[in-house]
């Protein structure tokens, strides 16, 4: 079946939507991998009820965001057709526009088989349960039942219907013919840890049906790097599917299981060592081809006692583990990725082990007409480089029969013989190419496959990219995306792009690369620092679709947020003018001195910010940290009705339409115009629309400069003497901007700008 890889994690606290299970029916680590859910729990057919399914649905899925496509599946519905009873499922009765939720417990109950097992089936497989825009594909292939790793899925068993009903009964057909398959309970199996025959296999003693079940239906086993990323990617031999359905179920149905108190049920420490059994002992002096970091535990995450080694530096072999090989260099054990090193001799001896060959049944049939790729290319009588025994060269352009695959080895009739040659250079031989539209659309999220198969990512296209299409074969187009270049599923084009994700903008939450597809395997486009802006253009389970600059490609979810950040508080060290730009022309509104505002942005000299209601840019030297000293306020009184302003300039927003005799505040004063607050508004009026109560007689003021004593409160008046600064008047009355003062024997009028 389809190896899950990251899916999406979010909605995954558990609920309780029926019965938890039993600490006893479900290890609290899976990492012997001989137990990975009990028979009792997995073959449980009666474990949810139909509402108890639904509410499940809708309790990971609260808002389903599909607007195109295929609904979300709390909300999905389809013909439920008759199926007959036979060996291993009970009768079905037909039924019409039934829901998913139902479907699942119909469907579990008549074939013995855990609604709750088939909900983790169909995330593990598709994400389907919680996806918010499903895919097409995500309800073909739901279950991944006939959809092997190395070979499309078939179109007998697609369509959600179909996935459920074969998926659950294919379970009883395990269980009831235990000897036809290579995994059973009881005994001693040997799994792979990864497709690709290159990462080795493991001894695991399988303890019981159910376990064997999940291996024979996704035949790898996690390993230690697998583990320890909780839900994410672990190296180039990791697998997932059996650890994300313990991840999904525990996490889901049995959270008291767990010894890790949040995150992935399955999850190990870092640096967590594989037991001795799962080693491969091997010996010999390898060579460091590169510098590199040898690590504690076989994972890149295991950064605690690390030691460099240099290039060409000899250390000792002990064993080897999937990519890694564990070595000792000085008095420490440590492991090291074999792709940094050059190991001693030749491979494992050739001989009767080397060359055994895998059961028929491991074996996938497959036909077509293979082609080498490279010049000269090793045909050996196994699926391994370690066997050599009556290995032969093919050469480039030669043409060979397929007949099965398994992992990346294809096998093949070279003169009359069968033989084995790694898939990495052989081609299928291409069928005349069908004419077709040089410009097509994507209907949704698609990957582009190395091949003309499920397996692999070379790059992944958003919904509505436009591509190339290079050449269709049978149900496949062959299209180029940018530099990249790959085959997807025909159906998955149209000739009209169609409506795409609104964007949204984020920031990056740490260091990450894009890259041309949704794994870490694919080309980097380009690497963005932490707290770069990015747009989010389409999303596909834990991956968001960017762009950044002229740039775009993929990048984890989890490494953006797109939380806009709180606006920085600041005070204006004086009045203020809000401008309509980056610029000392337009008034949008004025602050008085120590206005509290929220700096939204800065740009070069200025600051862009919000006062009240009102936007606007500032020369960013007037705003400091910390609130300085104010005015004190004043007294006043309208002296004609008055409209209060946002800013010194009638064409400012109006605040309140004040009448004359009003009361008001004056809190700071500018050139004509007075600050002023009447009630909660506050606001601009020009300084003649006030006057202020008369001071009591005693009241002085002194000059700030020196300046002229007048007959009247008018600039226009006679002008009686001129005032030094620094001298001490008396204040008799005020009226507006004015004060009556007596200097002396003298009495005049003072502008009012020019008293302190």
């Amino acid at each position: 079946m389809v190896v899950a890889t990251l899916l999406v994690v979010s909605g995954l606290m558990a609920v309780a939507p029926a019965p938890q299970a039993r600490a006893a029916e479900l290890p609290s680590t899976i990492t012997d991998g001989g137990f990975i859910i009990s028979d009792a729990e997995f073959f449980n057919g009666n474990a949810m009820t139909p509402a108890q399914a639904q509410k499940f649905l809708e309790t990971r899925v609260p808002t389903c965001k599909a607007t195109t496509g295929p609904d979300c599946l709390r909300n999905f519905t389809a013909d439920l057709p008759a199926k007959a009873k036979d060996s291993y499922c009970s009768a079905i009765a037909a039924k019409k526009k039934v829901r998913a939720s139902e479907i699942i417990v119909t469907v579990g109950k008549a074939c013995g088989l855990s609604p709750k097992v088939i909900l983790v089936m169909l995330q593990k497989e598709q994400g389907l349960v919680t996806s918010t825009k499903p895919s097409d594909w995500s309800y073909r292939a739901s279950m991944g039942m006939n959809c092997p790793d190395t070979a499309p899925c078939s179109a007998a068993s697609a369509g959600f219907v179909n996935q459920v009903y074969l998926g659950a009964r294919q379970q009883q057909v395990y269980a009831d013919n235990p000897t036809r398959y290579g995994y059973r309970a009881g005994q001693v199996n040997t799994v792979k840890w990864h497709p690709n025959s290159a990462c080795g296999t493991s001894k695991v003693f399988i303890k019981n049906q159910a376990t064997a079940n999940l291996y024979i239906y996704t035949p790898y086993r996690p390993n230690i790097a697998a583990l320890a990323a909780g839900y994410a990617t672990g190296d180039s031999c990791s697998s997932y599917g059996n650890r994300n359905f313990y991840n999904y179920y525990v996490q889901w149905f049995a959270p008291q299981v767990s010894p890790n108190a949040s995150g992935a049920p399955a999850r190990v420490g870092e640096c967590t060592v594989p037991v001795k059994a799962d080693v491969v002992g091997a010996s010999g002096t390898a060579t460091v081809t590169a510098a590199t970091t040898a690590r504690k535990a076989p994972t890149a995450s295991c950064t605690s006692g690390t030691k460099s080694l240099a290039k060409d530096a000899g250390v000792s072999v002990k064993g080897t583990y999937g990519s890694w090989v564990q070595v000792t260099s000085g008095s420490s054990t440590l492991w090291v990725a074999k792709s940094a090193l050059r190991m001693p001799g030749a491979a494992p001896a050739a001989g009767a082990d080397a060359c055994k060959l895998p059961a028929e049944s491991s074996v996938t049939k497959a036909s077509g007409t293979a082609v080498v790729t490279t010049e000269s290319l090793n045909a050996r009588k196994a699926p391994t480089t370690s066997c050599d025994t009556g290995k032969r060269s093919i050469l480039n352009g030669q043409t060979y029969a397929r007949t099965g695959t398994y992992g990346a080895w294809w096998r093949l009739t070279v003169s009359g013989a069968t033989y084995w040659a790694h898939s990495d250079y052989l081609a299928v031989k291409a069928a005349p190419a069908t004419p077709a539209p040089k410009s097509m659309f994507t209907t949704d999220v698609v990957h582009l496959r190395p091949q003309k198969s499920q397996t692999g990512i070379t790059a992944t296209a958003r919904k509505g990219a436009q591509v190339s299409v290079l050449a269709t074969q049978g149900g496949w187009s062959q299209v180029k995306l940018g530099q990249a270049t790959g085959w997807v599923d025909a159906k998955r084009l149209v000739a009209t792009k169609p409506a795409v994700p609104k964007t949204v903008a984020a920031t990056t939450t740490r260091a990450v690369t894009v890259r041309i597809g949704m794994a870490d395997s694919t080309k980097s486009v380009v690497s963005l620092t932490k707290g770069a802006k990015v747009t989010i253009v389409d999303s596909f389970s834990g991956w968001r679709a960017v762009t950044s600059g002229t740039a775009t490609g993929w990048v984890p979810a989890a490494s953006l947020t797109t939380a806009t950040p709180a606006p920085k508080s600041m005070f204006t060290t004086d009045v203020v003018h809000l401008r309509p730009q980056k610029s000392q022309t337009g008034i949008t509104a004025t602050a008085r001195k120590g206005a509290q505002v929220s700096v939204l942005a800065t740009q070069g000299g200025w600051s862009q910010v919000k006062l009240g209601q009102a936007t606007g840019w500032v020369d960013a030297k007037r705003l400091v940290a910390t609130k300085p000293a104010v005015p004190k306020t004043v007294a006043a009184t309208t002296t004609r009705a008055v409209t209060v302003r946002i800013g010194m300039a009638d064409s400012t927003k109006s605040v309140v339409s004040l009448a004359k005799g009003a009361k008001v505040t004056i809190v700071d004063s500018f050139s004509g115009w007075r600050a002023v607050t009447s009630g909660t508004a506050t606001g601009w009026v020009p300084a003649a629309s006030l006057t202020t109560a008369t001071p009591a007689k005693t009241t002085t003021k002194t000059t700030t400069t020196a300046v002229n004593l007048r007959s009247a409160a008018s600039t226009s008046s006679t002008k009686i003497t001129t005032l030094a600064a620094g001298t001490k008047v008396t204040v008799v009355s005020s009226q507006g901007i004015w004060f009556k003062v007596t200097v002396g024997t003298r009495t005049g009028w003072v502008h009012g700008d020019y008293l302190k």
